[in-house]
């Protein structure tokens, strides 16, 4: 039979979650015998269907451990991942339900990322920007920094792209252009990117055109979900791409077509700093089939 199962509905900048907690994860993990992975990658696909479940860009799960929110992320294919924000939308739920203060940690995957929650948003502080290839991944012998991120055939036309491949905390292959791709484009040359052999976990596509200085706008095609209205890693890799072509940090604004994040670092190697706003737009019960 269906199982009920709590949950809230968030987002931040248009990218939205299924929101359940850990705790309720656990107990089903305990009264079913499966897995708490199996679960959550489970109740990802269910939870996340826009036509069969709640809808969303991915599931995150939410509790607290050693007095630490602890967040886990999972995509609408039930990949696990890491999720800028995602953080803040946990950040805002736990302190929603009393868990925690206004200043906070945040244990997601292998990071603990200090959060704190003011007036005009949430900030967290993630890692550095990190073009190494073994940990992007990607298969090429050296860092990709404005050089070949892909080549192949669009259109029945041959095509090479050139930008950079880095990882924010998860996957990103960032192009800089004068004009963002129309929807056809868009959508065929990313999917291409997203499985290309040379990104062995597949990889995001970020497309970004500088407005004015120290002001991006950027659209946003991500690995496991597809097009969506807002990324904080994504923002956090074209931002710190950026600036390490102008060598320099600084504060800058990115506009997704969700919303607007600041993402600051006081050089395009140091540790990085989203700001941004959350929303809890509902709640309510999921019948979940395990």
């Amino acid at each position: 039979m269906p199982t009920p199962l709590k949950f809230w509905k968030v987002q931040s900048i248009g990218n939205d979650f299924p929101l359940i907690h850990l705790d309720d994860v656990k107990a089903l993990a305990t009264s079913s015998g499966a897995s708490e992975d199996f679960l959550c990658t489970s109740l990802a696909i269910q939870m996340s269907d826009r036509h069969t479940g709640v809808g969303g860009d991915g599931l995150l799960v939410v509790g607290m451990e050693e007095g630490d929110v602890r967040l886990r992320m999972f995509n609408p294919d039930g990949t696990e991942d890491f999720c800028g924000n995602g953080l803040r939308c946990a950040a805002w739920h736990a302190h929603l339900q009393g868990w925690v203060g206004k200043i906070l940690t945040i244990r997601h995957l292998d990071q603990i990322v200090p959060t704190t929650i003011g007036d005009e948003g949430i900030a967290t502080i993630i890692g550095t920007a990190d073009y190494d290839p073994a940990n992007v991944p990607h298969t090429g012998f050296g860092e990709l920094f404005n050089q070949t991120v892909w080549s192949g055939m669009d259109s029945g036309m041959p095509m090479s792209l050139f930008g950079s491949a880095l990882t924010t905390g998860s996957t990103h292959v960032v192009i800089g252009t004068y004009s963002l791709p129309d929807d056809d484009s868009f959508k065929s040359v990313s999917a291409k990117i997203e499985v290309a052999a040379q990104y062995p976990k597949r990889t995001s596509v970020i497309w970004r055109k500088e407005v004015e200085p120290m002001k991006l706008k950027i659209r946003i095609w991500e690995r496991g979900v597809g097009e969506t209205l807002g990324c904080g890693t994504g923002s956090a890799a074209a931002a710190a791409d950026y600036l390490r072509g102008k060598q320099k940090g600084g504060r800058v604004e990115v506009e997704n077509p969700g919303g607007t994040l600041y993402v600051s670092m006081n050089s395009w190697s140091a540790p990085i700093t989203i700001e941004g706003m959350v929303e809890q737009v509902y709640s309510g019960e999921f019948l979940a089939t395990l």
